[in-house]
């Protein structure tokens, strides 16, 4: 049985924001509003199973996993989401992904926030700019998600109609209803978790890209929920980052079980689960391995049919795909 999920405003001391934001001319102070766990099964983790291809941050202690208010100092005074459509006209989201290549087949969203039915969402893959690491040119658009289908209990799925492919990095991106309005918030880490000059986490207003710590001053870096799925085809790619490589599932479809092929270039613990778009874990297993290629074999006799994802972690990456049991 699912839990209820009740929005309770942390009541903390507001922390003034060093910058402007383009376009709506932002300046004020923001302060968190809890969300709520992802499944029964508890709150969230630094390194819980349905987190895909993880940003640093989020494997940080600090990455409390909160969606974020802030009050503007206009009059009368106003309020609204960041990292959703509000007034001053933020149009996408998008998260950065460094050192990867392979073929992009999904992306998962954390939601914390939603309201109506009809706005319309769809998921973009961007090159880098390499001057400025800001989202540069569309590699593929996902088929479009609207309002009402989106999830704040689970990860909502964009799905590519074919595999896109990305080299040397790439931006996970959304692209967020047209009317502004708070009609959707994507969830992020604890802003101020990572500081770095070098943003994950990136913001467009109007026309223009700019990163988290250029809207909420030097000192603040955000990871934001948007997390990339691969797409491997055994035999044919290979998805790697840092070392680790996922190599494909066989059978695939599956039935009662299937194989999760990796490859290490370097010694690590590596953690495996399999888990749902609620976030419940399927198969988890953990142990610490020489570079070299491995199997694991999944029991999935008490599957029902369906889409799963897998994620493969050692101690500086994780990455995912997704397979599926027919029956």
């Amino acid at each position: 049985m699912k839990k209820s999920y009740t929005l309770v405003a942390i009541f903390a001391a507001l922390v003034f924001c060093s910058a402007q934001a383009q376009q709506g001319g932002y300046r004020g102070s923001f302060t968190p509003v809890a969300a709520g766990p992802l499944s029964e099964t508890g709150s969230f983790l630094p390194a819980v199973a349905t987190q895909t291809l993880m940003p640093t941050a989020f494997s940080l202690p600090c990455a409390a996993q909160k969606w974020y208010y802030y009050f503007d100092y206009a009059t009368p005074i106003d309020t609204g989401y960041l990292f959703g459509n509000n007034k001053y006209g933020e149009s996408e989201c998008s998260q950065l992904y460094k050192s990867v290549s392979g073929n992009v087949s999904q992306v998962l969203v954390r939601y914390g926030h939603k309201a109506g039915t009809t706005g319309v969402t769809t998921a973009k893959i961007y090159s880098i700019n390499p001057a400025t690491q800001a989202p540069q040119t569309v590699l593929g658009t996902s088929a479009t998600v609207t309002t009402g289908s989106i999830t704040t209990n689970g990860y909502t799925a964009y799905t590519f109609s074919s595999p896109v492919p990305v080299t040397n990095g790439f931006h996970a991106a959304i692209k967020l209803p047209a009317t502004a309005g708070d009609t959707v918030v994507l969830l992020v880490d604890s802003l101020g978790c990572f500081a770095s000059a070098d943003s994950l986490g990136w913001e467009k207003y109007g026309s223009t890209w700019w990163s988290i710590p250029h809207n909420y001053g030097a000192a603040y870096n955000g990871d934001i929920f948007i997390l990339a799925v691969a797409d491997v085809t055994l035999g044919m790619n290979e998805y790697s980052n840092k070392g680790l490589s996922l190599l494909g599932t066989y059978p695939n479809p599956a039935g009662d079980f299937t194989n999760i092929r990796y490859r290490l270039e370097q010694a690590s613990s590596v953690s495996i689960r399999v888990f749902d778009l609620e976030g419940r874990i399927i198969y988890e297993s953990v142990a610490n391995l020489l570079p070299g290629e491995y199997t694991a074999e999944v029991d999935l006799k008490n599957i029902p049919s369906g889409n799963y994802y897998y994620s493969v972690k050692t101690n500086v990456s994780i990455l995912t795909s997704r397979f599926s049991v027919v029956r």
